[in-house]
């Protein structure tokens, strides 16, 4: 029963913490976040489940570890942000794993995430009202990006990353709604919070939502739906339906980037800084640049900006990707991990007659979309979830109904 209990309180801990990486731990010199102090406990779990830990969880935490370690080895590394790496993500992807695993920790980690994302969004319009500058309770000096063009941000660095995570949240809302299997309770709860979490997309004028949003939403309804002819014509009315309102969308909301040209700068930066990251490949740097060297993009960027002739203003101090991060920093060792996570991802997108697993496999390629495309920052622990969550939702067994002798 403690074990259980242990499992389930971690996991819901952790759905909360991923929506406040802007707020400092108080009374520490060092800039952790709440999570920070979370996740080193994901080894704890292990040492609890050791004799059932999820089959695919091994594979995948085994090639991430060589790739970083062989990257420290061979190539200049940062020591706070090695430490950072083996001795807070890899232990969060090792509990979150066991996590989705557990039945009960999975709702956990639903539930978690689903409240932090009603009071992320409640403060989110609070903001927009009262103004950002207002209420920002962002203490924590290495997520504090200032605000953008008057958009919110609830507790996230900026509002980019807080359209992330909404959408990601919405999307797991939808699937809850038209999975046959969901409870009315579950339904009822759901529709407000997809409904909140839409209008506060609408605000942010963020490219995420023509970019994520749509591929997240139809990824929830092939996921969440039978193979049906009713569930064929639902998918048809959605897709036209987020058609119209992208359209409308990019017309009276996103039209002021447009004509401001920022979101083709912006656009042209991530391109260059991803397209740069992954450059490292074809230069003989076997083992990357150097855990913790993600600076060291500026010149590899430029160049291809300048190969491309894109314009844009100053590079930010790392990749606009965690994916292309981590090929860059760590080089092909990391291909090679992220390859085999990728595998393991295409593999648990199926239909899943449990709507909590549904639910767990669409965070999991929001996720991972997300990290490819948009999420940059090392420290959002959003960007690594993707890692974690395939490996546990396919398992077997669930963790929490394994036999007495199993143990």
């Amino acid at each position: 029963m403690r074990r259980v209990g242990l499992a389930q309180l971690w996991a819901l801990a952790a759905g909360l913490f991923l929506w406040c990486p802007a707020i400092a731990v108080p009374g520490l010199r060092l800039p952790l976040q709440p999570l920070d102090l979370l996740a080193p406990f994901g080894l704890l779990l292990a040492a609890m489940y050791l004799r059932r830990l999820p089959p695919l969880l091994l594979p995948v935490l085994g090639t991430g570890m060589l790739s970083v370690l062989a990257s420290a080895a061979f190539s200049p590394a940062d020591p706070i942000t090695l430490v950072w790496t083996l001795w807070f993500a890899f232990p969060f992807v090792l509990g979150l794993a066991i996590a989705a695993g557990h039945s009960g920790a999975r709702a956990g980690f639903l539930l978690g995430f689903s409240l932090g994302a009603a009071a992320s969004g409640l403060l989110f319009a609070a903001q927009i009202v009262l103004g950002s500058e207002t209420l920002d309770f962002r203490d924590n000096f290495a997520f504090r990006l200032p605000a953008q063009y008057g958009r919110a941000f609830a507790l996230m660095p900026e509002v980019s990353t807080y359209a992330v995570h909404a959408i990601l949240a919405a999307s797991i809302a939808t699937a809850f709604l038209v999975h046959p299997a969901s409870r009315q309770r579950t339904r009822l709860v759901a529709l407000p919070l997809a409904i909140g979490l839409a209008a506060t997309l609408v605000l942010t004028r963020s490219t995420g939502v023509i970019v994520l949003l749509p591929v997240t939403l139809v990824l929830a309804l092939v996921i969440a739906t039978r193979a049906s002819a009713n569930a064929l014509t639902l998918m048809l009315i959605c897709v036209c339906a987020m058609a119209v309102l992208l359209i409308a969308y990019v017309e009276t909301v996103y039209v002021e980037r447009l004509a401001s040209a920022s979101a083709e700068r912006s656009g042209a930066m991530r391109l260059a800084s991803m397209l740069g990251g992954v450059s490292v490949l074809a230069t003989g740097d076997l083992f990357g640049v150097g855990i913790g060297q993600n600076h060291e993009i500026a010149r590899y960027a430029y160049e291809t900006a300048r190969t491309l002739g894109l314009s844009f203003g100053a590079l930010p101090d790392g990749v606009n990707s965690q994916v292309i991060g981590r090929i860059f920093e760590e080089g092909w060792p990391a291909v090679l991990h992220l390859g085999l996570a990728g595998a393991i991802l295409v593999r648990s997108m199926r239909r899943w007659p449990d709507p909590g697993r549904a639910a767990i496999a669409l965070l999991a390629a929001g996720s991972a979309l997300a990290a490819t495309g948009i999420l940059g920052y090392r420290g959002l622990y959003t960007a690594w979830i993707w890692l974690a969550l395939p490996a546990g939702l396919l398992c077997e067994r669930d963790l929490a109904r394994w036999p007495r002798g199993a143990r």
